[in-house]
C-alpha cells in the first residue's frame, strides 16, 4: 500500500498504478513469500509461469518485470535487477491511409462520435487525454492538454472545421457537465466507449485493419511526416519525452 501511494505521489497514472498492483498481487500470491525472502529464482519462475501457463508475450513479461524491479528498488532490494529482460522486437506503428481515414470520419451518424474521431486524428491525442478534456480546454485554435502521460501539459492545434463541429456539438447539449464529451447517460465518456465505437464504425465502413484510438494517433503522426512536418514538431504534438520514440515513424 505504501508503495502504491508512493507511485501516486510521483505522478504515475491510475492505469500504471492499477497494473503494478495487479502484477505485485499476482506475483506474491504465486510465490507465497514476503519481499525479503524472494530470490532471483523465484522471479524467474514467475516469468516462466507467465510465459508457459498464461501464454504471455515478451512485451507482457517486460511489463511485469519492470513492475517488480520498481517495487524491489523501493524496498532497497536489487534482486529483480539481476533478472534479464527478454528481447523485444519493435513492431512498426499500424496506421490508416488517408483514404481510409476520410472514410472513417464520414461514417458516424452521431455528431459526438464524428467529433471524437476528428479530434483523435487531427491532434494525435491519446484516448486517455481526450476523455479528460473539459469544455474550457478548447481555445480558439488549440486544445490545452492537461497532465497527459508523464504529467506533462502541452498544446495541440485544432483545425477550423473540427472547431466548428465541436461548437455545433456543444450547442446541442442542455446539460451543465464540464466534460467536453459525455455518454448517453450524461456522464463523462469513457475510453472503453470510444474504443468500442471506433471498432464499430471501422467495421461499418469496411476497413479490414484493427482500428483503435491509438491507430488514429499513429495515423496522425504518419500523415504529418508524409507531409514533410519536422519530426521535432511531431514529437512535441504527441507529447513524447524522447525523440527516439517519435523516430519509429521514420521507418
Amino acid at each position: 500500500e505504501e508503495y502504491l501511494m508512493d507511485l501516486e505521489l510521483r505522478g504515475q497514472s491510475k492505469n500504471t498504478i492499477r497494473n503494478y498492483n495487479y502484477t505485485l498481487s499476482n506475483f506474491f500470491d504465486f510465490i507465497g513469500k514476503n519481499p525479503e525472502s524472494v530470490t532471483e529464482l523465484d522471479i524467474k519462475s514467475y516469468m516462466i509461469y507467465l510465459k508457459n501457463e498464461k501464454n504471455a508475450t515478451n512485451r507482457t513479461i517486460h511489463r511485469h518485470l519492470n513492475a517488480l524491479r520498481s517495487f524491489f528498488r523501493y524496498q532497497n532490494l536489487s534482486i529483480a535487477d539481476k533478472v534479464m529482460l527478454p528481447k523485444l522486437s519493435k513492431p512498426l506503428p499500424k496506421f490508416l491511409t488517408k483514404e481510409e481515414m476520410a472514410l472513417l470520419i464520414e461514417t458516424p451518424n452521431k455528431l459526438r462520435d464524428k467529433c471524437i474521431i476528428r479530434i483523435l486524428y487531427s491532434t494525435g491525442l491519446r484516448v486517455s487525454e481526450l476523455v479528460k478534456l473539459n469544455k474550457n480546454d478548447i481555445k480558439t485554435e488549440s486544445i490545452h492538454v492537461v497532465s497527459g502521460k508523464g504529467s506533462k501539459d502541452r498544446i495541440v492545434f485544432v483545425d477550423p472545421k473540427t472547431k466548428e463541429m465541436i461548437g455545433t456539438y456543444l450547442s446541442s447539449r442542455t446539460d451543465d457537465n464540464d466534460a467536453l464529451f459525455i455518454s448517453t447517460h450524461g456522464e463523462r465518456i469513457s475510453s472503453r466507449t470510444i474504443q468500442w465505437n471506433i471498432k464499430k464504425y471501422s467495421n461499418e465502413c469496411g476497413i479490414e485493419k484493427k482500428v483503435t484510438p491509438h491507430v488514429l494517433r499513429h495515423s496522425f503522426a504518419t500523415h504529418m511526416l508524409e507531409g514533410d512536418a519536422d519530426i521535432v514538431v511531431i514529437k512535441e504534438l504527441l507529447g513524447h519525452s524522447n525523440l527516439s520514440t517519435t523516430q519509429i515513424y521514420t521507418h
